[in-house]
C-alpha cells in the first residue's frame, strides 16, 4: 500500500509541474509553433530528470486536441539489497540502485535508464539458462539473481569492460547471434578490466 501511495504521489508531483510549466510558457491561446513545442518538451524532460530523477518514464506530445502527457514513475521496493526499481517492460524484473547508477555513469545516455536497460533486456532475455546468473546481449552482460517470483538485475557490464576471458566465455558460438561488430573485426582484445565492480564474476576469481 505504501509503495502505491509513493507512486501516486510522485506521479501527481510531475503532473502538477507540467501543468505549471505549460501555463508559464503559453499563457495565452495563441498558436504554438513547432519550434516552441520542441523547446518546451526538451525543457520539461530536462527539468523532470533534474528535479524528480532520471528513472521516470515521461512521454510528452502536442496533438490536435492539445498538449498530452503520460507520466509513469517506476515502482520502487525496499529489499535486503537496498532499493530496487521495477522494469517497465517486465513486471518480474527489478534493477538495483547500483545497476542504474553505474549504467548512467558509464553510458551517459539521455534516455531514461530503465527504458534503455529494458531495450537491452529484450535481446538478452532469450539467453536465460545459457549462463547461470547472467544474461547476454550484443552490448554486454547482465548479472542477476533469481528469487521466488522475480529477477534482480545486479548490474550491467558493457562489452568494452569485459576481460578477454569473459568475452570468450559469453560471446562463444552459443551466443553468435549477439556477437558485437568490433569483436568480429578486432578479435577479443580489451584494454579494460572490472576492478571497481561488485563481485559479479566470483567464479573467475577462484581459478
Amino acid at each position: 500500500m505504501l509503495v502505491e501511495q509513493e507512486f501516486q504521489f510522485k506521479k501527481a508531483q510531475v503532473e502538477r509541474f507540467l501543468d505549471a510549466e505549460f501555463e508559464k510558457w503559453f499563457p495565452s491561446d495563441a498558436k504554438i509553433s513547432l519550434r516552441q513545442r520542441q523547446k518546451f518538451i526538451e525543457h520539461c524532460k530536462s527539468q523532470i530528470k533534474e528535479q524528480f530523477g532520471s528513472d521516470i518514464l515521461c512521454v510528452l506530445k502536442f496533438t490536435k486536441q492539445g498538449f498530452v502527457s503520460f507520466v509513469l514513475p517506476p515502482k520502487i521496493e525496499s529489499t535486503e539489497k537496498g532499493r530496487v526499481f521495477q522494469s517497465f517492460s517486465y513486471p518480474h524484473v527489478f534493477y538495483t540502485t547500483h545497476c542504474l547508477e553505474r549504467f548512467n555513469q558509464r553510458m551517459e545516455v539521455e534516455e531514461n535508464a530503465i527504458i534503455f536497460l529494458d531495450s537491452l533486456l529484450n535481446e538478452a532475455i532469450v539467453t536465460h539458462g545459457d549462463h547461470d546468473g547472467y544474461l547476454v546481449c550484443s552490448e554486454g552482460v547482465f548479472a542477476f539473481e533469481e528469487e521466488k517470483d522475480r529477477w534482480i538485475i545486479k548490474t550491467f557490464i558493457g562489452y568494452d569492460l569485459l576481460t578477454d576471458d569473459q568475452k570468450k566465455r559469453f560471446f562463444s558460438l552459443n551466443g553468435i547471434s549477439f556477437l558485437p561488430k568490433d569483436m568480429i573485426s578486432q578479435g577479443f582484445e580489451s584494454d579494460f578490466a572490472i576492478s571497481d565492480e561488485i563481485d559479479v564474476f566470483p567464479e573467475d576469481r577462484k581459478s
